[in-house]
């Protein structure tokens, strides 16, 4: 990062306002009147970069208030503007259609390509079949649903061991090496579940009928048409999805079957039940022997070590309070990494609750801050400063391997017992993540499955899938309720395959790193400073690595992390 960016402003400081639509669709119509009669590429690339800083300036004010609601979802401003960017934000994509698509149509295309790439006009045909005017409506009604489901989720409030916890708050407790106490909480988890059954279930089936409707409308036979539309894959398809699938059960799942066998034997329990999944280690999972309240120094340190910069990238961030690290009431799940685009600077927000997992987020959350800030040069257009998801997921997990040799800074003698757990969670998450993807698959495709159906079909998906699950006879888990815990399944559809794909070309950097770790490095780098101006698999080409879709690769990195993991 160079002196100049780091003269940056506290996240506190920045100012939040929310953006005109009638601005918009003004500069919207004025834009494109001028690419319609632009006759040099001067002329069009002058009135593209007016509308560019228009689009930016709207998806920055989101960005604040997206991160603003999700620190505290209980204040009503913010819930209030949230309201506000599901109506519009449909709006401004149409809008913004019109605008490519007279790029599109330009009299002078062929200069226009050579002058600003190929991807962008990849992107431009692909926005123009996701959104038109008649789905407006229908688009604001499904970011709505998303936010309620997120909403309700947020807000949920577990009584245990005399203790109000959220459900992030609750892994601790899960990972316990008291039997009696992670299976009574995870029953408890369950519980907040089943209570919620009725309300997810609805929301649900109002997604499905939702966006059956938008693909329709939008000319395709089914969502997951769209779906994949949405998730902008240019370079494969339905069926090598599928097939990829099918070589995760065929290679990975037999080595997860050995991995549950083993940890039955060292738990020394006759039968593993789900409950005891998430204990790996008989005397407890590796946790982080420093506080919280020095995750950021810590974390400080390793970026500049790992980077050899100081300050970090990481550092600097921090100390200009543009992460959100701790759990606590009110503030939305999971963690993410956010982009202002206006000011070129990443947000990091997570949930820690002292647990391994900690670290791994933290990590995995600051490979997309890197990667935000590394390609923030790429492109002239916003829209190819990123890649596409999956690619975006190779940044964020390849950092958690490249983190490995520093891990005795978290972990200190329990460094070794973090590594193994995190590469055996890497190796059990590829089935799950196919299953979540399946799932959808098969949801989309018939979309009137009852709720009951809807559920049957994940519970033996999960048989095909995760064959050594053991629910004990926990009625929620049991009748197939489990879906309902992945947040992606409601907000975000198709996108879980994406960490797989990404895992399969993380382990290959990984593989590399612990030959010629400076190779690895150099490729990751390589990677990130490209952003979004090529698809996945010419990123991934072009940065030496081999499609995450050939077999050969699955075959190498299943056997290379048997190897690691002595299995």
């Amino acid at each position: 990062m160079s002196d100049e960016k780091m003269k940056m402003p506290k996240f506190s400081e920045i100012e939040y306002k929310r953006p005109s639509i009638e601005n918009f669709r003004e500069c919207a119509m004025s834009t494109r009147l001028k690419l319609m009669a632009a006759r040099d590429p001067e002329a069009v690339e002058a009135a593209i970069m007016q509308f560019q800083r228009e689009m930016s300036a709207f998806d920055t004010a989101f960005t604040i208030c997206m991160i603003r609601h999700d620190l505290d979802t209980s204040d009503e401003f913010f819930n209030v503007e949230m309201d506000f960017f599901d109506e519009n934000y449909p709006v401004v994509s149409d809008l913004s259609a019109s605008v490519y698509a007279a790029l599109l149509h330009s009299e002078i295309r062929p200069q226009l390509e050579e002058r600003f790439g190929s991807m962008i006009f990849r992107k431009i045909r692909n926005q123009r079949d996701i959104v038109n005017s008649e789905v407006l409506d229908l688009l604001a009604d499904e970011s709505a649903l998303e936010n309620e489901y997120s909403q309700i989720v947020s807000e949920a409030d577990i009584m245990f061991k005399g203790k109000h916890n959220t459900l992030s708050t609750m892994n601790p407790y899960m990972e316990s090496t008291d039997r009696i106490e992670r299976k009574k909480a995870q029953r408890a988890v369950s519980d907040y579940y089943n209570a919620q059954k009725p309300k997810f279930d609805q929301i649900y089936a109002d997604m499905v009928r939702l966006r059956t409707e938008i693909a329709k409308k939008l000319g395709f036979s089914n969502f997951v048409e769209l779906g994949y539309k949405r998730m902008e894959r240019y370079d494969y398809n339905e069926e090598m999805v599928a097939e990829f699938r099918n070589n995760v059960v065929k290679y990975i799942v037999p080595i997860t079957s050995e991995i549950r066998r083993l940890q039955k034997n060292r738990l020394g329990v006759e039968k593993l039940y789900y409950y005891d999944l998430p204990c790996l280690f008989v005397h407890g999972n590796p946790v982080p022997v420093i506080p919280p309240s020095e995750y950021f120094s810590t974390g400080a340190k390793m970026f500049g070590e790992m980077f050899e910069k100081r300050p970090s990238f990481f550092e600097v961030l921090g100390e200009h309070d543009f992460m959100d690290l701790f759990s606590r009431q009110n503030k939305a799940t999971g963690g993410y990494c956010a982009s202002l685009l206006d000011y070129g600077i990443p947000f990091v927000l997570m949930n820690a609750n002292s647990t391994s997992d900690d670290v791994a987020t933290l990590v995995h959350e600051s490979g997309h801050a890197y990667a935000a800030l590394r390609s923030i040069d790429s492109s002239q257009f916003i829209e190819c400063l990123s890649p596409t998801l999956e690619a975006c997921e190779i940044h964020s997990t390849a950092m958690e391997y490249l983190s490995y040799p520093f891990m005795e800074m978290f972990f200190k003698e329990s460094a070794d017992a973090y590594r193994e757990q995190h590469m055996t969670l890497a190796l059990l998450f590829l089935p799950y993540g196919c299953l979540v993807d399946e799932y959808q698959h098969v949801v989309y495709k018939n979309p009137d499955m009852t709720p009951e159906e809807r559920h049957a079909a994940w519970r033996e998906l999960e048989k095909k899938y995760q064959p050594d699950v053991d629910y004990d006879g926990d009625e929620f888990l049991n009748n197939g309720g489990a879906w309902m815990k992945k947040e992606h399944i409601f907000t975000s559809p198709f996108y879980y395959i994406d960490y797989c794909l990404a895992q399969v070309c993380a382990l290959q950097i990984w593989d590399i790193s612990r030959k010629n770790r400076k190779k690895a490095m150099t490729i990751y780098d390589h990677l990130c400073a490209e952003g979004g101006t090529k698809t996945l698999i010419e990123l991934v080409e072009d940065a030496g690595l081999e499609s995450p879709f050939s077999l050969d690769v699955m075959k190498k990195i299943a056997y290379q992390v048997c190897d690691f993991l002595n299995l």
